[in-house]
């Protein structure tokens, strides 16, 4: 087999495992809720309707009474959609009488699983205590074992030859001098080498390394790394986003802080800290590090449902740093790891009790040039604040007025999801806010205090509503609210219910009450059911009045996206003003309110749960997520950066430590790095250098024609032992700066606002590209780059005809092209010696001279160096 049919097929089982993890997740996230909210009531062990069982994979593969329920990959042929859909009023399921039917998205989603071919790891057995079982002896979840390395040998290569040796496997020659230098600059800059890197002494290498990693291009490779981890874009998503709207101006200050930490060599312990809590560790107001918690507020906004926009912080931080989905347990139990729902919504309360603040830290110098922007922005947000400030008021007003009103709601109504899923409402002026309603109705329902003179008599009213009003009597009620009972003489529970609310309301407007009148206090204190803090306003607001705050606070954005020398601004977060008391969502649906549970960190790494105490527990998380007793957090680090190192990881799925991922091939090896990281004071340039003086590292990837290397590429044809160097392709950002390096076109300049990528005139580095979320560029898409929807553990690699075509016909490539060959000398010769020198870094034997010559005979010079711009020895490091 070929060096490069090794590497094609390699991909192509990247690409296979990453899509069945993406499957399987698709189908805990979207599936299994379905079937559990809509057809295992029926259709299970016990009843299994229409000899059809969904609990189980077996049941819809063998089929029911009608015939095969799902064919895989085969939507139109499987019964179950035209079942859901009402295409056939025959067969109708749920039936019509019912009122749980599908909504369109559940039956999009059904037809995407299917089409997909209908992944389903269920298997019948697994059940949560055996999953618990499991995890007790789950390799990850053990502490990090350290092993006996002798004297005298690399820790690395001592590892892996030990393995080799067992397996009676010989590993390939040390790679040449100038395919190592080029694998280091690479690994390190993302750039080509230059001649003088190439001319470098063998004996120093380890000065070389060094010397990599003290330049500012290591911050830019290495940070890029990190940004796909931390779904990072400079745009906002919705369909509704458009033009300069669809901006985050100050997106960019999370990069840049990446980018510094790198450079810096910030301890990963610490990185973890500044991304989750920067605004608790006690920094200066203007300080730069403020910007890393962009890692929370640069996620997806979800059309503002702010239950999805958690999730999506809940997923990022778990999935980056711990290596678990633990936003599987958003609807029950998790399937596979010892993630219960409890955990998530533990999780949930953490941040759900932080706030992204309208006045975004300032963390940079303002300049002349920016003084417009400050008085502009500060003018702007003064009226955003006025009239966020002028509606709360009106809204508490209306719902002090409305006491009565919203008393009648409950004692007369049952509640709905829209008293506690405020964020998709579109209210209307006369409307009672379902949220106060809720809160309303929670307090009546309290029984703590049965002689409370508010809160007895409504406790009663709930289970007793039509007394007679001497049979109030005697009750430690409050006198005027006996007086209203028996002037209005009331029996029904809407009767009722409006007299107290008359009354509550009179007292609370009587100027010569005392301000500790219970009555009074009861509309007028913090925690009354009326009260709101001031950021939550929006969602209190009629749709009309939510449009006109949400388009002013936009303005904000606007401005800042106008004036290009706007102070840098961090994308951060606060602790609410009310922090989240959390409970668990049943079927993940807000509208059924479960158990409380504390904010705490997961269980499986911390048994004794202690609840987070200091503000929202941001802080403690991070604390916890980065403490050495955790045995995740350092293994997953370090398998990333082995990733980016080999293209391959040692873990096989860099986001997913979970009980589905076996141990890996070499543990000892892994949890070696885990600790030297730990030892090394958290810091990944000296895990950089000891990886890569390794001979693990330096080997070739040319594999010698002999029986034994063919039985080894038989018998390990992924490479786990690590026997070769795996071949791979530049990735989007290698090969863009790589045309502009070596065209001399690249522009070194490093931070501050993004530039499009398709503009000809940019040629700043990549890592610099404005990153889309919706329109995105061909470029980007053709050469698989990272979503920034999601977090993502390591991108998938593909080799398409597209990536050629655009090589071919791109006006970036030629451009290149152009400004390689402006200055060429004129003798075909010396022409070809200076770009294969310029692209290759090597010189061309004598039949690449032949070929060359004879082709600038018909072609032109750019036409040649377009040639070596797109082939193969350029866009793969060996």
């Amino acid at each position: 087999m070929s060096h490069l049919s090794v590497a094609s097929s390699l991909s192509l089982l990247l690409l296979s495992t990453a899509s069945c993890a993406a499957d399987s997740d698709f189908f805990e996230s979207r599936i299994r809720p379905l079937f559990e909210s809509h057809c295992l009531e029926c259709h299970n062990s016990d009843e299994a309707a229409g000899k059809l069982r969904l609990d189980v994979r077996a049941g819809w593969e063998r089929g029911g009474e009608s015939g095969p329920a799902i064919v895989p990959g085969e939507p139109a042929s499987s019964l179950i959609l035209r079942a859901v859909s009402g295409t056939d009023s025959n067969f109708r399921m749920p039936p019509e009488e019912t009122d749980d039917q599908l909504t369109d998205r559940e039956i999009a989603d059904l037809v995407h699983w299917i089409r997909t071919g209908a992944p389903d790891p269920r298997d019948g057995t697994q059940v949560q205590t055996e999953i618990d079982v499991a995890a007790a002896d789950h390799w990850a979840f053990q502490p990090v074992q350290i092993p006996e390395i002798p004297e005298m040998h690399h820790p690395v290569d001592y590892l892996i030859d030990r393995q080799l040796s067992l397996v009676g496997f010989k590993a390939t020659q040390t790679a040449d001098w100038r395919t190592l230098i080029r694998r280091a600059t690479y690994d390190l800059h993302g750039l080509p080498p230059v001649t003088e890197q190439l001319q470098k002494d063998p004996s120093k290498f380890d000065q070389f390394i060094e010397q990599l990693l003290e330049s500012p291009r290591y911050g830019e490779r290495w940070g890029r790394h990190w940004l796909d981890v931390a779904r990072y874009s400079d745009a906002k998503d919705g369909v509704l986003m458009y033009g300069d709207s669809r901006i985050r101006p100050f997106a960019y200050t999370y990069r840049d802080y990446v980018i510094r930490a790198f450079n810096e060599d910030r301890p990963f312990d610490q990185f973890i800290r500044e991304q989750l809590a920067a605004d608790q560790l006690g920094l200066p107001d203007d300080s730069p590090t403020l910007a890393a918690m962009g890692l929370l507020t640069l996620g997806r906004m979800f059309d503002n449902n702010r239950h999805d926009v958690i999730d999506d912080q809940i997923d990022v931080v778990t999935r980056g740093f711990l290596g678990l989905t633990v936003s599987c347990a958003r609807c029950h139990d998790h399937k596979f790891d010892p993630v219960p729902t409890a955990d998530y919504y533990s999780l949930y309360g953490v941040f759900a009790s932080c706030v992204e603040p309208i006045d975004r830290p300032r963390i940079g110098l303002v300049s002349e040039e920016g003084q417009p922007f400050e008085k502009e922005f500060t003018d702007k947000l003064q009226e955003v604040r006025d009239l966020q400030k002028q509606r709360r008021e009106e809204t508490l007003a209306t719902a002090r007025e409305r006491t009565a009103d919203y008393l009648v709601a409950v004692a007369t109504t049952e509640p709905d999801i829209s008293e506690t899923t405020i964020f998709f409402l579109s209210l209307i002026p006369e409307q009672l806010r379902p949220r106060i309603t809720w809160r309303w109705r929670r307090l009546i329902a309290r029984r703590a205090w049965p002689d409370d003179p508010v809160f007895g008599p409504w406790a009663d009213l709930m289970s007793e509503p039509v007394l007679r009003p001497d049979e109030w009597k005697g009750r430690g009620i409050d006198p005027r609210i006996i007086s209203g009972l028996v002037a209005a003489n009331p029996q029904t529970p809407k009767e009722i219910a409006r007299v107290y609310g008359n009354i509550i309301r009179q007292a609370s407007e009587d100027s010569a009450a005392d301000a500790d009148d219970p009555l009074r206090v009861l509309l007028y204190s913090r925690d009354s059911p009326v009260w709101f803090p001031l950021e939550e306003t929006h969602f209190y607001l009629s749709r009309q009045q939510k449009d006109s705050l949400r388009g002013l606070v936009g303005q904000l954005d606007g401005i800042a996206v106008k004036h290009p020398h706007a102070a840098a601004r961090a994308m951060s977060v606060g602790d609410a003003e009310v922090l989240c008391d959390p409970v668990i969502f049943q079927r993940g649906d807000p509208a059924s309110r479960g158990a409380p549970v504390p904010r705490q960190f997961l269980k499986i790494l911390d048994p004794e749960q202690r609840p987070f105490a200091t503000g929202g527990g941001r802080l403690e998380l991070a604390a916890a997520i980065a403490s050495p007793q955790n045995p995740l957090t350092a293994r997953v680090w370090v398998n990333r950066v082995w990733m980016h190192h080999f293209g391959e990881s040692l873990v096989g799925n860099p986001g997913d430590f979970g009980l589905r991922t076996p141990r890996p091939q070499h543990h000892e090896l892994l949890d070696y790095l885990a600790d030297y990281l730990m030892k090394t004071g958290w810091k990944t340039k000296p895990l950089h250098q000891l990886i890569m003086t390794s001979d693990a590292w330096q080997r070739s990837s040319i594999i010698p024609d002999s029986n034994q290397m063919a039985e080894q590429i038989r018998r390990d044809p992924d490479n786990r032992l690590i026997w070769h160097a795996n071949r791979r392709r530049l990735d989007l950002e290698q090969m863009r700066d790589t045309l502009l390096f070596l065209s001399g076109q690249l522009d070194e300049t490093m931070f501050g606002r993004p530039s499009t990528i398709t503009d000809l005139g940019n040629h700043r580095r990549t890592v610099y590209a404005f990153v889309e979320r919706q329109n995105v560029p061909s470029i980007v898409q053709t050469f698989d780059f990272a979503s920034p929807d999601t977090s993502t553990s390591r991108r998938v690699t593909t080799t398409v005809p597209q990536q050629a075509l655009f090589a071919m016909n791109s006006a970036f490539v030629a451009a290149a092209a152009k400004a390689m060959t402006a200055s060429l000398p004129t003798e075909p010769a010396q022409a070809v010696h200076r770009l294969y020198d310029a692209t290759l870094g090597r010189i061309p034997d004598s039949q690449e001279v032949s070929l060359s010559i004879n082709f600038l005979k018909s072609g032109s010079a750019e036409q040649l160096a377009q040639v070596l711009l797109m082939g193969n020895e350029l866009m793969f490091v060996d």
